[in-house]
């Protein structure tokens, strides 16, 4: 064995408010009927939910063991091989007449790794009616990508862990999945696009003066509070408070979201500010730049039908975890006039591009955001540079086409991934302005991107 291992963030636990102990209840809840149960676990999650799930039904009196596999190939097409082992073990469970359940969290954007394991199992022998998903969501089998996806689903049984249970205190109204803009906006053309099954889980106290909002568990959750504290500190944000069960709290601050044609002299100020505060605050040693050029690269050939014109060259001169949404309705003015950075501590180290990189990454986000004229361009790079001793200017090209880009192919998937038709209608609008922004870097404003 390895010294060491790396692993990623298990998502769920990390940003999507499952708690282990879902699992749990559901598979009490579905305890009733089989004597002997084969638990699959999917991905390293999968680890965590497969102990559990066996561990609730064993407290039952119910015989259960596990196994562990993890689906390879293209993420909409995924495939499970059985090792000889694990063949073996699904053979014994055959034999003994027990059923198979499957605990993976999703089904994501296609399934696949569900289905891929259920496939698998039939490949082996159990019986599909002995094989049931044990999930976190229930999700529409019409809308998974997956070749086949919705037959597919559909030709298995599949559970899901009923909402978010463990939620800490005495929480009041649901504003997660873009339902916050209804108490922020009056009129609904104005608000922005949204991934809305992406978004963290966000309620209000019963009071309405707090939002409690899922942060992470464990070192995940600490990470992303001891940043909002540094942000409230440096007087940019609100104070967070530790809920416990990797929540959040935050204050309720009257006043509303800022919209692009906010932008002023004090606002572009203050952006700057903010930017030069991040490159100092959250500085880091190093930043890899691989999966941004490979991203910027899928993301260009598969929009405009044609290749990047070279090697897209990505400097790091100030590695930073950055805050990856600048966006003008994440900045909220108080009913005091004051201006107030929301959501400011999990985006630049999440499951999403771009993870730590140069601090270039927010000022190009910040110009195409605020859809910064040549002239407040200037004023906004001339106040950064002035505020941080950092000049960004020759970097900075690329980093506009890869932050275009990136957000470019997170709006066309959320489009299709959704059903309601004013959100498509707005995610379509959104995918549409960051191409038109990709298209307005012509070769004058390119020099030095490519090697």
């Amino acid at each position: 064995m390895p010294a060491t291992v790396p692993t990623s963030p298990p998502e769920g636990f990390s940003f999507y408010a499952l708690h282990p102990l879902d699992f749990a209840r559901l598979a009490e809840r579905l305890a009733s009927s089989p004597a002997r149960v084969r638990v699959v676990g999917v991905r390293s999650i999968g680890t965590t939910l497969s102990a559990v799930t066996a561990a609730a039904l064993r407290r039952r009196g119910i015989r259960a063991d596990r196994i562990t596999v993890r689906p390879t190939g293209h993420p909409y097409d995924r495939r499970v091989e059985l090792a000889v082992s694990q063949r073996r073990w699904v053979e014994e469970g055959i034999a003994e007449g027990a059923q198979f359940w499957v605990t993976d969290e999703g089904p994501g954007f296609s399934g696949s790794s569900f289905l891929s394991t259920g496939d698998a199992l039939t490949g082996a022998g159990v019986p599909r009616g002995n094989i049931v998903f044990l999930a976190s969501r229930a999700p529409d089998p019409d809308a998974l990508v997956a070749p086949d996806g919705a037959r597919r689903w559909r030709s298995f049984r599949a559970e899901h862990a009923v909402g978010v249970t463990h939620v800490p205190g005495d929480p009041g109204e649901f504003i997660g999945g873009g339902q916050w803009r209804r108490r922020l906006y009056e009129d609904e053309s104005r608000w922005p696009a949204s991934w809305t099954v992406m978004e963290r889980f966000k309620c209000l106290s019963r009071d309405g003066n707090r939002i409690l909002k899922f942060e992470g568990m464990g070192r995940y959750g600490a990470e992303c509070l001891e940043r909002a504290h540094g942000v409230f500190q440096a007087g940019f944000g609100p104070e967070p408070r530790d809920e416990g069960q990797g929540f959040a709290s935050y204050p309720w601050i009257p006043g509303r979201p800022l919209q692009a044609d906010d932008l002023s002299a004090a606002v572009l100020e203050r952006l700057a500010e903010y930017c030069a505060f991040r490159a100092s605050a959250f500085a880091l040693p190093s930043a890899p730049v691989e999966e941004l050029i490979a991203m910027a690269r899928t993301n260009f050939s598969t929009e405009m039908g044609k290749e990047l014109p070279g090697e897209l060259r990505l400097e790091i001169a100030r590695p930073v975890l950055v805050d990856g949404r600048m966006d003008p309705h994440e900045w909220l003015r108080s009913s005091s006039g004051e201006l107030f950075k929301v959501d400011a501590s999990g985006h630049g180290d999440d499951h999403f591009l771009p993870g730590p990189t140069d601090i270039a990454w927010d000022l190009a986000a910040a110009m195409i955001e605020w859809r910064m004229a040549p002239d407040a361009r200037r004023a906004f790079l001339d106040r950064y540079r002035r505020r941080s001793g950092d000049d960004p200017e020759r970097r900075l090209p690329p980093y506009l086409l890869a932050y275009a880009l990136l957000r470019l192919g997170h709006a066309a998937m959320a489009a299709v991934s959704l059903q309601e038709e004013g959100e498509v209608r707005r995610l379509v609008a959104a995918r549409q302005r960051y191409r038109a922004a990709v298209e307005a870097l012509g070769p004058e404003r390119l020099s030095g991107v490519f090697g």
